[in-house]
């Protein structure tokens, strides 16, 4: 465990925007994590699908990284703290079908869970037997848990994932060829590891019957590509992405995302709505 006192959270950020934390407490796995669960507190993982304020954090801070993954030929169970990329691979390694579809989706397990992280029609959701978590004070296990498209009950009611065990079956062989497809078409539309920025900015459309209209090329329609607000530029390989091209704040993304849902609005009568986490100071 790691405790640091005025620290900047763009140091924490994928897309290195953010102001000073009082304090920010660094843990690795289950039980490490149990021990600070007390007190008032904002918990992430990688820091991938967040901004995180100008003005910086007075609470304490968590980041939970690191952990366990024990997979064998039946289940995989996997701390919190674990790149999802790790489970994702090391499902596929073990001949088990249906994670490789998450394959490049940055950032920890709990982050994927917490958000419901999903790619080619499939969610994370979908995969998850059981979820142990910690609600005022308790530890829950349970099957039980309401998610939906980029949602779940921790995003409404609180409560901190500790660990999940996952519901897969055997592949047939094609997994880890699937999974070099995705890794690659990423590659080529989405910006690469280097270019600071918090992935898909805004939730795709949701229609009535279940589908999904791209919000990439809805921007795109609009001529969003390239605009730029300060530090902060609507990325020009996909629309979707919002990147820090340079000393970026976080109002300049603020901004330029209001100016983005502005246009939707006026130009072709949509509400988009935020996939990334726009953090405050409760």
């Amino acid at each position: 465990m790691e405790i640091l006192k005025e620290v900047p959270l763009s140091n924490f950020s994928s897309f290195r925007i953010g102001g000073p934390a009082k304090e920010v407490v660094i843990v690795n796995g289950r039980e490490e994590l149990k021990e600070v669960l007390e007190g008032n507190f904002l918990i992430f993982g990688k820091g991938t699908n967040v901004l995180f304020p100008d003005e910086g954090l007075r609470k304490r801070v968590i980041f939970n990284r690191g952990g366990e993954c024990q997979i064998d030929e039946k289940r995989i169970v996997a701390d919190a703290g674990v790149d999802l990329s790790k489970i994702v691979a090391d499902s596929v390694e073990k001949g088990f079908s249906g994670l490789e579809y998450l394959a490049g989706i940055p950032g920890t397990l709990g982050g994927a869970i917490y958000g419901n992280a999903g790619a080619f029609g499939k969610q994370i959701s979908n995969f998850i037997e059981e979820i142990e978590y910690w609600k005022e004070g308790k530890i829950i296990r349970s099957k039980n848990i309401w998610f939906a498209y980029r949602d779940s009950q921790f995003k409404r009611d609180g409560g901190v994932i500790i660990r999940a065990w996952f519901k897969l079956k055997k592949g047939k062989g094609k997994e880890k060829e699937r999974m070099f497809k995705i890794l690659e078409h990423r590659r080529k539309i989405h910006p690469d590891a280097s270019t600071p920025c918090a992935g898909s900015f805004f939730k795709n459309i949701l229609l009535p019957d279940g589908n999904k209209i791209a919000t990439g090329k809805l921007l795109e329609e609009i001529g969003a590509k390239g605009l730029k607000v300060g530090g902060a530029e609507v990325f020009k390989g996909h629309a979707n992405f919002i990147i820090n091209s340079g000393k970026a704040r976080a109002k300049d993304v603020l901004k330029l995302a209001e100016i983005l849902k502005e246009r939707a609005r006026r130009e072709l009568s949509i509400e988009l709505e935020e996939e990334v986490i726009i953090v405050k100071d409760p």
